[in-house]
């Protein structure tokens, strides 16, 4: 072997060595900063939005009760009337007549048991001497009864006339704001001619709505939960009802449910709810279209996160927990209903948990992390 070629391999080897030794030692990999939050509980009234069209809570028909003509008309229409006012005075001369031509033959009939009587007793003082025999005696006892059945019976047909002439008298039977009159005066009207008008009451509206058993269940069991949260002293039996013509223009007065259908409806899978709203100042009008919320009686502690920290797969929703060692790690979440830019979390987190709201996409569970504290949530603006 030549010097030659032993001189070249020392200077490879060399040259080797030198470019190992100056290779740059790796760098230490940073952590990923993410934006974190402390988990908050805000005060919250859960709520549902239905759609309901308002009814007078009373909507009476006024009919004629008797033949007869109007004689006046004592109400202009579209006004408000007092129960007990009068409507409509109709001609009770035939009435009237009818009512006399009753009272004379209850008159007749009085005078006709008073002599079956007569007979009758005689007939008793009599039979025991054999001057009449137990048949006639019999006979004079069935005059007797039928005159006392002729009486009553007359009778009955006189109260029944004082009654029909008491309906050519047509009162308001409630308190409300009365329609058109569809007849006038001098126009003849009986029990066929229908509705002479009609009165609605003002004070209250009325609005059915429908809810599907799904809702209805939740809603229950919500309510039942965030009544056992409450302070006894701050319970209520009933929730809150309110109506908006608009989305945000909520009726100044409160309702309540007055009724529950006790069943659900098999074809429709639905139950209907009537509400009950006050309506002092006649702002609601019959036949209306309104949203309907139905709110939980109070406000309860529930804790909400930012909509921006929960991923999902399909294991289902999850957020990224930050521990004391500012590592993240999976927990998976159930979650409610959205508030603003908030949700709701039924189970999964606590308060005071640290979350990541910003920068999720670039981290995994187990991984380390430099958290920036967000600034603290305020509270979400919740729907009326």
């Amino acid at each position: 072997m030549s010097k030659s070629y032993i001189a070249f391999v020392l200077i490879a080897c060399l040259a080797c060595t030198s470019i190992a030794g100056c290779k740059p030692a790796p760098q230490q990999t940073q952590d990923v900063e993410v934006v974190v939050q402390q988990v908050k509980s805000f005060p919250y009234r859960g709520s549902a939005r239905f759609v309901g069209r308002l009814n007078a809570s009373s909507d009476v028909k006024i009919l004629a009760r008797v033949k007869a003509k109007i004689e006046s008309v004592h109400f202009s229409e579209g006004k408000e009337i007092k129960s007990g006012s009068v409507l409509f005075k109709l001609n009770d001369d035939e009435l009237q007549a009818s009512r006399k031509q009753s009272e004379a033959e209850v008159s007749r009939s009085e005078s006709a048991l008073n002599a079956a009587d007569k007979n009758y007793r005689r007939g008793q003082e009599l039979a025991p001497d054999g001057y009449i025999s137990s048949s006639e005696l019999d006979a004079l006892e069935a005059k007797l009864q039928e005159a006392q059945s002729a009486l009553a019976s007359a009778k009955a047909k006189l109260d029944n006339a004082k009654v029909d002439l008491s309906y050519a008298t047509i009162e308001a039977p409630i308190s409300g704001k009365i329609g058109r009159s569809i007849y006038s005066v001098g126009d003849v009207v009986s029990p066929e001619s229908g509705a002479l008008t009609t009165i609605v009451s003002t004070n209250d509206m009325e609005v059915p709505f429908f809810v599907s058993e799904k809702i209805y269940w939740r809603m229950a069991k919500k309510f039942t939960q965030a009544r056992a949260k409450m302070p006894r002293a701050q319970r209520r039996d009933e929730v809150v009802i309110k109506i908006a013509l608009d989305k945000d223009d909520i009726y100044p007065h409160e309702g309540k449910i007055t009724f529950v259908s006790n069943r659900v409806d098999p074809k429709t899978g639905t139950m209907e709810v009537r509400a009950t709203i006050p309506n002092p100042d006649g702002m609601l009008k019959p036949g209306q279209y309104v949203n309907i919320i139905v709110e939980e009686p109070a406000e309860v502690a529930t804790v909400m996160i930012p909509q921006s920290a929960v991923q999902s797969d399909q294991q289902g929703e999850f957020v990224m927990v930050v521990d004391e060692q500012q590592k993240v790690n999976r927990q998976n979440v159930r979650l409610g209903e959205r508030v603003d830019v908030m949700v709701i979390v039924n189970n999964g987190l606590e308060n005071g948990d640290t979350i990541v709201i910003q920068g999720v996409q670039r981290i995994r569970s187990g991984q380390k992390v430099n958290p920036v504290k967000a600034k603290a949530p305020s509270a979400p603006k919740q729907e009326g």
